[in-house]
């Protein structure tokens, strides 16, 4: 995106248009403080953005962040979501052993393997014999109103 205008129409992320929308508006002539009620934003962050544009151009108002690579390619994550879908039951634990085994990636947060359960259309939930909210003596007690 080599323009304002670009950056307003085409970016998803809703900070790149934000600082384009500010810095037009600066350029245009608006006010710095009509320009921060509207966006509301600091009178420094408009000033901030309008440098930048004006020494770097379009560019440098677009986020440099954009994740890390991922540690499975998009085949091996269907071959681990075929593989969970064949269990008929299947702990954490589990999927974190056959990843290690397969693939040698032992992700540092168990929400790597509850998403690829939840991907994989199951729940990582414990489920219970019985509910422990269940309070004995409520449950007699309707049952005798019936």
């Amino acid at each position: 995106m080599t323009s304002l205008d670009e950056i307003i129409n085409d970016s998803r992320d809703a900070l790149e248009v934000k600082r384009a929308v500010c810095v037009k508006m600066a350029l245009s002539g608006m006010p710095t403080v009509q320009i921060t009620e509207m966006l509301n934003v600091t009178p420094q962050y408009v000033s901030k953005w309008r440098v930048r544009y004006e020494q770097q151009g379009a560019g440098s108002l677009v986020a440099g962040y954009r994740g890390s690579e991922s540690y499975l390619t998009g085949e091996h994550r269907a071959e681990i979501l075929s593989w969970i879908k064949t269990q008929e039951t299947i702990s954490v634990q589990a999927v974190r052993d056959y990843v290690e085994e397969q693939y040698g990636v032992v992700y540092q947060s168990k929400q790597s393997y509850y998403d690829l359960l939840q991907a994989a259309g199951l729940s990582y939930h414990k489920s219970e014999k019985r509910n422990p909210k269940r309070d004995e003596a409520q449950v007699l007690e309707r049952r005798g109103r019936d």
